[in-house]
């Protein structure tokens, strides 16, 4: 039995295109507050990082609140650590972090201060498709420097 494909390579494009232009418009985006509750969205879905206003990193997440919360902890997102390592590397109590140990408190402040001045958010809740949103994004931006860069699903 033959399957016909229901979800065209058209639509997929025009959806996530849809989707990407909600993301990038400067109106949807928010200054990191680095509190609690910045994003107050309970549901699954997409969200950027933008440095400078470039953007520098996409990610999805089964609960928008709790992952935009984890920025708090360089234990808990690799974004933070991404951004601490490119910041401050060459600090003289740099010490590469994990998610089982942090930067130093001087260095932590310092990040925190880093990420308050240079980056903003926008995220969009959606259901399915997180991860295949993110792998187009990444794709239609070749020469962007990702902070993350998702390996292809087989």
């Amino acid at each position: 039995m033959k399957h016909r494909q229901i979800i065209t390579d058209e639509i997929r494009e025009e959806y996530f295109s849809s989707l990407r232009d909600f993301l990038f418009e400067k109106s949807n985006r928010r200054k990191i507050t680095m509190r609690r509750n910045a994003c107050e969205e309970n549901e699954a879905g997409v969200y950027c990082f933008f440095i400078n206003g470039e953007l520098g990193y996409v990610g999805e997440s089964g609960c928008l609140k709790k992952r935009i919360n984890d920025m708090l902890n360089t234990k808990n997102h690799s974004f933070r650590r991404s951004f601490g390592e490119h910041h401050f590397s060459t600090h003289k109590l740099y010490t590469k972090a994990h998610s089982k140990n942090g930067y130093c408190a001087e260095l932590e402040s310092l990040l925190t201060d880093k990420m308050k001045e240079e980056l903003e958010f926008s995220f969009i809740a959606m259901d399915i498709g997180r991860k295949e949103f993110e792998e187009w994004l990444q794709d239609r931006y070749p020469d962007t420097k990702f902070f993350n860069k998702r390996k292809k699903r087989k």
